[in-house]
């Protein structure tokens, strides 16, 4: 190849490298990068490039040429004072010759160096920077032995090393790497261009970019560092020699050895970054040649610079770049706005901006600064009417420099963001203005040493008004708001407090003016000054434990006050004289009454009023009367009761209790017991004189009041008040006589309840003046009736405002408020009500701190007290005494409540003596059943004997109580019975025995019992036999010992605890099973009659030795040879050769490691030899050139066949020439000659072994043998022939004895021949042999580890579930077809291992007679084996068949193809296409189970409709059940309404009889006067109704309108009675639905017709469900048109009563009807979920089919698993038989429990006709009570 060539392809293939590094696009420079052509940067450069050394410079030179020795010309000259001319300077070898190859005449030119020197360097000056490619360098003589490249991109300053090249980098540069590159900047040395060849010519080519190494980025910095290159420098630093150079270093040795480059290339461009496609020359350097590369860039991209390293001038506002394929990163110019020509970029600003804009404009113009003179300078600013590149668009400020920052500075342009408006002057602080000239609103006092401008006004912006400055800009004086003051406005007024922003500024203090002392309060929380105990921030509420006290606070009642007779000189006022006259008049009124009514007729009755007369006059004057509390009165009265007090007598009150001195209005709260009205006479006496200044100036101290008491009223209140102060005591008495009469009344009483002193609070702070708050509170006193609510007994609720100033009351009067005191026994919490201070009472207490018993109670403690229950017949009263609790009894009553009879007495009230027979003295107070009954009697009289006596008790028989003889008397040892009693007919006594005791006189031990009770203290006990007899059988265990003579279930032992023989389990619990043991591998003691013994708890069978499993069933581990008498024999495997210790348990042939072999891998395995103990090999013996592949198992040598030779006998053997394995056998000379050499050879090495033993031992081997005494005599005549003369005929002598040797030899070594032969043959049988035997282990194996599996699927069908049972029943199925396949295959055909297995063994037996006697051994066992094998698969298969028949309904197939073209009901072995199993008429139980389940699955989903239809019924049940309930709220609230109107009614009616009374008695008492007869007519006759009578009749016609309205409401009834019916033809339907569904075992259909039936009545249902809805929808139409006249007439009197009493009778009985229709939804649910639990009996039948179908699997696969299995075959036929009767009974039981299902369901239908007869009773009761209001309304609606 030329040189030009070469040069084209390299030129070419830099292009293509660097160009796809540096990308040039089509679009040239507009829209990317752009790149100047490459090329030769040498042309034009030749002043630029330099050598170190070059050869004639100085002169001519001589130099040679390696190739040309040979030649005659071989040296030539070398003249370099002269440049390079063709014609004139032909040896001149300047460097410059490098740039072209050949000169213009087409001759080579090349450089060369001067001989002999080594160090030479090459240096190319550029004057800028370039991109280097590559270097190409062709040498005219060797290429260098070591050379380096370098590079320096700073014109000289520093270099860097390209690239090292030599022939040996680890001598010539060892600190650099000569491996490959790893990365594309890499400093690496090269060897593949140093080599001594070739001599001429040779390359060294570098590229600066390897092409195998990919570059990412090939604008990154260190790609363009690599590629930029300043200067290139050539390093030759060793000449490649032929080494004679180093012997001898004379000139012309050296003349042959120089540096010559025939042409020399670096290939590069114009260093341009991307930013330029053509380059000029650089200033100063002349454009020597054409195709030269220059070195200025001609830029592009707005940049500039020899490289166009720099962008242009005022093209600086994007940071320089190298341009890129698809950017050429073009330099933008600079924006300034037109007010500067310059800029810089500034790469903070550049990142500042997000990467936009990084150029800042210098030296802006027209008054402009900033980055882009887009700002005017400070005290200028922007003209907002003038664009910004005017020049004229920056403006002088004007600013007061007083008050403007910075001498004057303003805003230079507008940004609303930044709150800056053009112009605008910045201003201090707190000054504003245009010019800022003005303080802020909140400053004052602009000054120019202020750098602040004004000062603050400091006011509160709370407290001044917002209105205008918040200060004076001049003096700083605040405006304040209404309620604040202050220079800042920053404090509240007194008397108000919290500074805020509200209008007015602070908020008024309020506070309470009881509970604080004033009305002054903190000015930061306005908390007032409270007085004690008071708390709040107005102090108005009361502090826990604390209350507020009422008005009627004090009072003093009667009951605790002194009673005075009329007489007594306490009481004031004149005494009236007593009327005796008057009783004796009254009496005899009363006998004229009673006489005209004939109701007497003698004086007895006589003689008992004047008695009464005597009582009365005998009546204490001032007795206490007791009240209780019932929640059917209203209570009246305050304390216990009421003092009862007699005309003319009188109470007096002591008073020493005021707590603050005021006038108090003092009322008397009291009872009358007739119409009378009655008069007080009230003194009030001071003990000590006044002293308070209140009080202290009133006279009198005693004041005398005289009141009436109208019997209309509750209380009177003395016409005045009166001062009371504290610290003194006043004493009040008061006379309580009859008003109007002038005599004391024997019969006239008074009820005085209590004295009360109400302050007169209008006196009160707070209270008096004329402010509006002090009027706005007495005006709410009276508004909320405050002070009334107090007179008013029971006290109604106070109103909030009342409770309010009620507790500012009790503050200033008790300077605070009282402690609550609250009992800690009687009261539930420590707390009590604010108002009142009444303390929360326990059961029964009372009092204001709950500190006694309420009246009729007793026993005050921390539990309350206890009510007394006094007996109303046996008791005085009800009361009882506070501590004890007894009550006051009658005569002949006694007890603690006056409920018992006197002792010896019973039946309270009417107490009568007890009956007991003479046995007892005293009986039960209430029964009369008697106790302490004596003399062995008992019962409710005493009228029976004791347990344990017999005879007759009972008084007047004459017979008594005798003991029992069962058989000794009873409270001996001795006595067995509990009862006995006599038989008369046989004159005997019959015990009744204790538990374990046999009749008739106990003195034997029951069945299951045993013991001596014939002896005393003798006892009979349950036989211990743990359950395990039958106890009913005499002679299931000993009666005298107790020894268990029958146990049951299996079990064993005297007392039936442990398992028979042969069994094992747990006893206690009847689980005791038969043995599992493995009779081949149990102890033959264990066994007999092929049944074996176990242990009797854990079934642990006893094994022969090294025997293990739980059954017997296995060798131990490393035991093998199961199934001998003697147990399992050791593996004994070596433990270095064999991979364990295990082996075979019936072969005993160990896991040998490879290379090893033997029974118990002591052996080398076949085809190895060597000692086991240290290596076994491979004999690999050359197939073609052995006899057999065995080899001897001592040396390894194979036997060779003839011609072949070697220890592996792959050679040609003596006799034999030419190559392995064809060799040719020599001419029959050397055959000859050879067999004697031979033999001699095996005589002298013979020879030599008996030497060598006779060395050893001394002793002649074989000596006294025939054979070698024949062979001394023989050798001794060899030796006289030897030693005689005739030589010749020796000689044929030996030769004939050689011939008769070689003859012996040779038949000799045929016999062995054949001997090895019949071996060989023996050794692949044997191993032929092994190997069925290793197959049957394998297959053994299979089947140990299926019955595993198996194990393991009998325990995961006992944990999981239905769904995983039936997958299972599928995959066991599959499994079964296939293991009958396989089974068929093994046990028939010519081929099975059956079969096999008997050739096999005739031909084992022959081999092993004549092998070894280890060989009986195992193949006996082997033989064994295969026999119970064999036999056990022909029975297997017998009996899957007959399971595929009971499975499937089929035989199966036997067959290998797997068809059954007369069975269609499949079975193992049959496969159409896919597995066959039942199917239509197969009596299969698969073909059942799979009819039951599609059958149970259509049930299953008729059901699932169904039952979701019966829950919407259901849902609309509820729906209507919320209606029904809603209606119901309604008439109950309707009936609470309407009882309240009849209370109210039924107490009215009451009085309104009373009043009656009370006036028929008046009138017709014969002392009643003509004035007061007078009086009450007038007082009858202005008694008016409510309403007018038309008013009234209208009503009652409206009522009546009304009740006929709800004539609807018996419509509704029937109507609902239909819908009973409906919902019991429903039920019937049901019914027969469920009986139909009981029959789905017999057909699917019926169930589907049934389910038909359901969802008919399902439909009626609904339409029933639809017409009650309706009904019930009327009746809410019907409530509620009631409702509204309810509402209308709920104002009126007591005639509303009756309409409403109706109306609540007909909800009542809507409500009855609606509850019939739930209870109808009810059962048609119960019909659904009858239904459903008929699905889930077939479900759980069909489980059990199932079941019993895996079980039946599981049996099946365990006759294949199990060794002892096939013997039981017939006996697990009758278990599966026994389970599917037991299916069968099962089955049966689910019927019965249907019928049970259905007589409950009768039951619950015969309750809700007996639910429906009481809802009829309660009707008919309701329409006795509608009628009778009727009447009750008719009689008063003709009241006149």
């Amino acid at each position: 190849m030329s040189i030009m060539a070469v040069y084209l392809s390299l030129l070419l293939l830099a292009l293509g490298v660097f160009g796809q590094e540096l990308p040039s696009g089509p679009h040239g420079c507009t829209e990317g990068s752009c790149y100047p052509a490459t090329g030769n940067l040498l042309i034009g450069r030749a002043v630029n490039l330099t050598a170190s050394s070059t050869c004639g410079l100085d002169g001519p030179e001589h130099y040679c040429i390696v190739s040309h020795l040979q030649e005659s010309d071989k040296c030539f000259e070398c003249n370099s004072q002269y440049p390079y001319d063709p014609y004139r300077h032909r040896n001149s070898h300047r460097i410059q010759n490098v740039i072209y190859l050949m000169d213009s005449n087409g001759d080579n030119t090349w450089w060369q160096s001067v001989n002999g020197e080594e160090n030479v360097s090459i240096r190319l000056n550029l004057e800028a920077e370039f991109h280097f490619t590559h270097l190409i360098m062709k040498f005219k003589t060797f290429r260098p032995a070591a050379m380096i490249i370098e590079r320096s991109a700073d014109f000289g300053r520093t270099w860097r090393p390209y690239r090292y090249f030599a022939s040996n980098c680890t001598r010539s540069f060892p600190g650099i790497p000569a491996n490959g590159l790893n990365h594309i900047n890499d400093v690496i040395c090269e060897e593949r261009y140093s080599d001594i060849e070739p001599s001429t010519n040779g390359e060294v080519i570098y590229k600066v970019l390897d092409p195998a190494i990919h570059v990412k980025d090939p604008y990154s910095f260190d790609i363009q560092e690599l590629l930029r290159i300043t200067n290139l420098r050539i390093n030759f630093t060793k000449l490649n020699t032929l080494g004679d150079d180093l012997l001898d270093r004379r000139f012309d040795v050296l003349q042959k050895y120089y540096y010559a480059i025939y042409e020399l290339v670096v290939r590069g461009s114009c260093f341009c970054y991307g930013h330029a496609s053509e380059c000029a020359p650089v200033p100063g350097v002349d454009a020597r040649e054409n195709s030269m590369i220059h070195g200025r860039c001609v830029c592009k991209h707005n940049t500039e610079g020899l490289n166009c390293e720099r962008c242009r001038d005022f093209h600086n506002d994007l940071p320089w770049r190298p341009a890129e394929a698809e950017n050429p990163h073009t330099c933008r110019e600079c924006n300034c706005n037109g007010h500067s020509s310059q800029c810089h970029f500034d790469m903070a600003v550049y990142l500042a901006t997000g990467n936009i804009s990084g150029g800042v404009c210098d030296d802006c113009l027209h008054n402009t600064m900033g980055r882009n003179c887009e700002m005017c300078k400070p005290f200028y600013y922007q003209d907002p009417l003038r664009d910004i590149r005017d020049p004229r668009v920056c403006v002088a400020c004007d600013c007061d420099p007083v008050g403007s920052l910075e001498g004057g500075v303003c805003d230079s342009h507008t940004d609303l963001d930044m709150g800056m408006i053009s112009g605008q002057c910045r201003c201090k602080a707190n000054v504003k203005g245009t010019r800022c000239d003005d303080c802020k609103e909140g400053y004052y006092g602009l000054s120019q040493n202020d750098p602040l401008g004004c000062q603050p006004c400091n006011c509160d912006p709370r407290g001044i008004i917002m209105m205008g400055a918040p200060c004076d800009q001049i003096s700083g004086d605040c405006s304040c708001k209404r309620y604040v003051t202050g220079r800042y406005c920053n404090q509240c007024l007194p008397e108000y407090w919290g500074l805020s922003n509200d209008l007015a500024g602070c908020r008024p203090c309020d506070c309470d003016f009881g509970g604080a002392f004033n009305n002054r309060c903190m000015m930061e929380n306005g908390q007032c000054d409270c007085r004690r105990h008071l708390i709040g921030r107005q102090c108005s509420e009361v502090q826990p434990g604390y209350f507020c006290a009422p008005l009627d606070y004090y009072k003093y009642e009667a009951e605790d006050a002194t009673g005075h007779s009329p007489g007594d000189s306490a009481l004031h006022g004149k005494v009236r004289p007593q009327a005796e006259t008057d009783c004796v008049q009254h009496l005899s009124n009363q006998l004229r009454r009673h006489r005209r009514h004939r109701r007497i007729t003698n004086s007895q009755q006589h003689r008992a009023a004047l008695r009464r007369i005597r009582q009365l006059q005998q009546t204490p004057d001032v007795r206490i009367v007791y009240r209780e509390h019932t929640p059917s009165h209203m209570v009246s009265w305050t304390g216990p009761g009421f003092a009862r007090v007699k005309d003319g007598a009188g109470l007096v009150f002591t008073i020493d209790n005021i707590p603050f001195a005021m006038d108090y209005n003092i009322m008397i709260r009291y009872e009358p017991e007739s119409t009378e009205d009655w008069e007080a006479i009230v003194s009030i006496t001071s003990v000590n004189l006044p002293s308070s200044l209140r009080c202290g100036n009133l006279l009198p101290t005693e004041q005398l009041f005289t009141v009436t008491l109208p019997h209309r009223n509750r209380y009177i209140q003395m016409p005045r008040p009166f001062c009371f102060e504290p610290s003194n005591r006043y004493i009040v008495s008061i006379r309580f006589q009859r008003h109007g009469v002038s005599h004391r009344h024997l019969t006239a009483f008074i009820l005085v309840d209590s004295l009360v002193l109400i302050p007169k609070y209008t006196e009160l702070p707070g209270f008096q003046g004329t402010e509006p708050e002090t009027e706005q509170r007495r005006e709410e006193m009276i508004r909320y009736m405050c002070v009334d609510s107090f007179m008013i007994t029971p006290m109604p609720a106070l109103a909030e405002m009342c409770s309010k100033l009620i507790c500012s009351i009790s503050a200033i009067i008790h300077d605070g408020a009282l402690p609550c005191q609250c009992d800690p026994q009687g009261s539930l919490s420590g707390e009590c009500d604010k108002v009142g201070g009444q303390c929360h009472c326990k059961p029964n207490v009372m009092g204001q701190r709950c500190d006694r018993c309420a009246p009729g109670t007793y026993g005050f403690g921390v539990n309350g007290c206890t009510a007394c229950d006094c007996h109303p017949e046996g008791s005085l009263s009800n009361q009882c005494d506070s501590v004890t609790g007894q009550c006051q009894c009658r005569q002949g009553a006694t007890g603690r409540q006056c409920s018992d009879c006197q002792p010896g007495q019973w039946g309270f009230p009417s107490c009568s003596p007890c009956q007991c027979n003479g046995h007892a003295d005293l009986c039960d107070p209430r029964t009369g059943e008697c106790s302490d009954c004596r003399d062995y009697t008992a019962g409710h009289l005493c009228e029976r004997c004791v347990n344990g006596f017999f005879g007759n008790p009972v008084l007047g028989s004459g017979e008594h109580c005798r003991p029992c003889p069962c058989p000794g008397n009873p409270g001996t040892d001795h006595f067995n019975g509990n009862s006995c009693e006599a038989d008369h007919t046989s004159n005997q006594i019959i015990c009744t025995c204790k538990p374990g005791y046999a009749e008739p006189r106990c003195d034997q031990c029951a069945s299951g019992y045993y013991g001596n009770p014939q002896q005393s203290g003798g006892q009979c006990l349950p036989c211990q036999c743990n359950g395990n007899i039958d106890p009913q059988d005499p002679s299931s265990c000993d009666p005298r010992t107790g020894q268990c003579l029958k146990c049951l279930y299996h079990t064993d032992g005297p007392s039936c605890s442990q398992c028979q023989h042969g069994y094992y389990g747990n006893a206690l619990a009847h689980d005791c099973r038969r043995c599992t043991c493995v009779s081949s591998g149990t102890i033959k003691s264990a066994c007999s009659d092929g049944q074996c013994h176990c242990d009797r708890e854990t079934g642990a069978c006893p094994c022969r030795e090294n025997v293990a499993g739980h059954n017997c069933d296995q060798c131990a581990p490393n035991h093998w040879n199961y199934g001998q008498d003697g147990g399992c024999e050791p593996c004994n495997c070596d433990p270095q050769h064999a991979l364990g210790t295990h082996c075979n348990m019936f072969t005993g042939q160990c896991h040998c490691r490879p290379g090893f072999g033997g029974r118990q891998c002591t052996e080398c395995e076949q085809f190895h030899w060597g000692d086991p103990r240290v290596q076994c090999r491979e004999c690999n013996c050359h197939p073609l050139g052995s006899e057999m592949a065995q080899c001897d198992r001592v040396t390894g040598a194979c036997e060779c066949r003839e011609g072949a030779a070697g220890k592996r006998c792959d050679e040609c053997a003596r006799g034999f020439t030419g190559t392995f394995p064809s060799c040719v056998q020599c001419h029959p000379c050397f055959q000859l000659w050879d067999d004697v050499v031979c033999q001699l050879k095996r005589d002298l090495d013979h020879i030599q072994y008996v030497i060598q033993k006779i060395l050893e031992s001394g002793i002649t081997p074989g000596v006294g043998d025939s054979r070698i005494r024949e062979l001394e005599r023989k050798l001794k005549q060899v030796k006289d022939l030897i030693s005689s003369e005739e030589r010749d005929r020796i000689h044929q002598l030996i030769g004939q004895s050689i011939d008769d040797l070689r003859a012996e030899i040779a038949l000799t070594d045929g016999r062995l021949m054949s001997v090895a032969r019949e071996l060989n043959i023996t050794v692949a049988e044997e191993e032929a042999l092994k190997q069925i035997l290793g197959d049957l282990e394998k297959e053994l194996r299979d089947v140990n580890a299926t019955v595993a599996h198996k194990q393991r699927l009998v325990d995961d069908y006992l944990t999981s579930g239905f769904a995983d049972q039936y997958e299972k029943v599928k995959k066991y199925y599959r499994q079964s077809v296939e293991a009958e396949q396989k089974c068929k295959a093994s046990v028939s055909g010519p081929s099975s291992p059956v079969e096999q297995s008997k050739d096999t063994r005739a031909v084992t037996q022959n081999l092993l007679d004549k092998s070894k006697d280890k060989f009986l051994r195992d193949l006996a066992a082997q033989n064994k084996s295969l026999n119970e094998l064999q036999q056990k698969t022909h029975d297997l298969d017998k009996k899957v068949h007959h399971l595929i028949h009971k499975v499937c309904g089929g035989h199966g197939n036997s067959s290998t193809d797997g068809n059954c073209t007369d069975n269609q009901c499949g079975g193992a072995g049959c496969n159409h296409g896919k597995r066959v199993c039942g199917g239509e008429g197969c009596n299969g139980t698969v073909s059942t189970s799979v009819a039951a389940l599609n059958n149970a699955r259509d049930l299953t989903d008729s059901l699932n409709a169904a039952i979701e239809e019966l829950q919407n019924v259901a849902r609309k049940f509820q729906d209507i059940t919320a209606l029904t309930q809603g209606v119901k709220n309604q008439a109950m609230n309707t009936l609470e309404k309407a009882q309240k109107k009849k209370d109210d009614f039924e107490n009215n009616n009451k009085k309104l009889k009373d009043f009656i009374k009370k006036i028929r008695d008046f009138l017709t008492e014969e002392g009643a006067d003509p004035e007061s007869i007078e009086k009450v007519a007038l007082q009858v006759l202005s008694i008016t109704l409510p309403v007018n009578r038309t008013t009234l009749d209208k009503m009652i016609m409206q009522m009546k309108d009304s009740l006929s309205n709800l004539t609807n409401v018996e419509a509704i009834v029937n109507q609902t009675s239909q819908h009973i019916s409906k919902a019991k033809e429903l039920l019937d339907k049901a019914k027969d639905a469920k009986t139909r569904a009981e029959k789905v075992k017999d057909t699917a259909k019926i169930t589907k017709q049934a389910l038909d039936g359901s969802e008919k009545a399902i439909q009626k249902a609904r339409e029933a469900l639809k017409e009650a809805q309706n009904n019930l929808n009327s009746t809410k139409d019907a409530t509620a048109k009631v409702d509204d006249r309810l509402r209308q007439l709920e104002d009126k009197q007591m005639d509303i009563m009756m309409r409403l009493q109706n109306l609540s009778m007909g909800v009542e009985a809507l409500k009855n009807k609606t509850e019939q229709n739930r209870l109808m939804a009810k059962e048609a649910k119960a019909k659904a979920e009858n239904a459903t639990l008929v699905t889930t009996s077939l479900q759980q039948s069909l489980n059990d089919t199932e079941k019993r179908y895996r079980e039946l699997l599981m049996k099946v696969d365990s006759l294949g698993g199990e060794s002892g299995g096939v013997i039981n075959v017939n006996q697990r036929a009758k278990d599966i038989k026994k389970e599917a009767e037991d299916l069968l009974n099962k089955a049966n039981k689910g019927m019965e429990q249907l019928k049970k299902l259905e007589k409950k369901f009768r039951n619950n239908e015969q309750r809700m006709q007996k639910q429906r007869t009481e809802l009829d009773q309660l009707r008919q009761n309701a329409t006795v009570v509608r009628d009778e209001i009727r009447d009750q309304v008719q009689k008063y609606s003709n009241c006149q």
